[in-house]
């Protein structure tokens, strides 16, 4: 691409991008969210494989965000979630066919722009480089090692509480620093579906550390305005976020 070829540095790149979203949109699609499921319980959904013991059809009628190649469990539960978000561009690249047929509202980081194609189903937000926890979602969201981050502004800006996080294990059979990235073998062991990563496609290490650095931060923007993110995730392996079981999780979406 031509800003490569030109030999910006990240933060130009970065600059010029948010410089070009504020441009592009300046009618801005993401506003209507702001406080949409104010003071409602929302569900914050991983991609982890306890996802296949978590009872999700008993959360089907309050609100949630999937994340990522969440579709792949809809042939098993009758629970969707409102909104679909993904950062990654290689999960972009290789899921932008479904994204673009999605029935369901997808929000894509800016950056993702050139990998998918146009869709009244795709919808842009814009990536900064810090990882400072955004409050306003419609101008910019603060980037991270891991696409639950996004989604926990994302939830934050919608003015839900609480939040209730499953599926996000944290616990992978392999890590890594940033931005490193391995050829999957065999089936995938760290997410629900084992073709979540097929055989011979390419997977981003997770960096378990950089994680945990962004979920404090989440946990407390949410409890300086009152609110609360609470972990239900079965066996996971977080220690950032208040612990409650699934049934009490489930009480609490009642």
């Amino acid at each position: 691409m031509l800003r490569h070829l030109l030999g910006w540095t990240k933060p130009a790149r970065y600059a010029a991008d948010s410089l070009l979203f504020n441009a592009r949109n300046k009618s801005n699609a993401l506003e209507p969210l702001k406080d949409k499921f104010k003071g409602q319980p929302l569900l914050v959904v991983g991609n982890g494989p306890s996802l296949n013991k978590t009872p999700l059809d008993d959360f089907a009628h309050i609100p949630s965000i999937g994340m990522n190649k969440i579709d792949l469990i809809f042939p098993r539960v009758t629970w969707r979630p409102s909104v679909i978000v993904c950062i990654n561009n290689m999960v972009v690249k290789q899921h932008a066919d479904v994204f673009a047929a999605s029935d369901i509202p997808v929000y894509l980081g800016w950056k993702s722009r050139w990998f998918a194609p146009r869709s009244p189903s795709i919808n842009y937000f814009n990536m900064t480089l810090a990882e400072d926890f955004s409050t306003d979602f419609s101008t910019h969201v603060g980037s991270a090692a891991t696409v639950t981050y996004p989604a926990l502004q994302l939830a934050h800006y919608m003015g839900a509480d609480p939040v209730i996080v499953v599926g996000v294990d944290h616990s992978f059979n392999k890590t890594g620093k940033d931005h490193a990235y391995e050829k999957r073998e065999g089936d995938d062991v760290n997410h629900f579906d084992p073709n979540y990563f097929k055989a011979g496609t390419y997977w981003g290490l997770p960096n378990l550390d950089a994680s945990e650095r962004v979920y404090w931060r989440a946990r407390q923007a949410f409890e300086e305005s009152g609110r609360r993110i609470v972990d239900a995730t079965i066996g996971g392996k977080l220690e950032v976020f208040e612990k409650v079981s699934i049934e009490e999780a489930v009480r609490m979406a009642s």
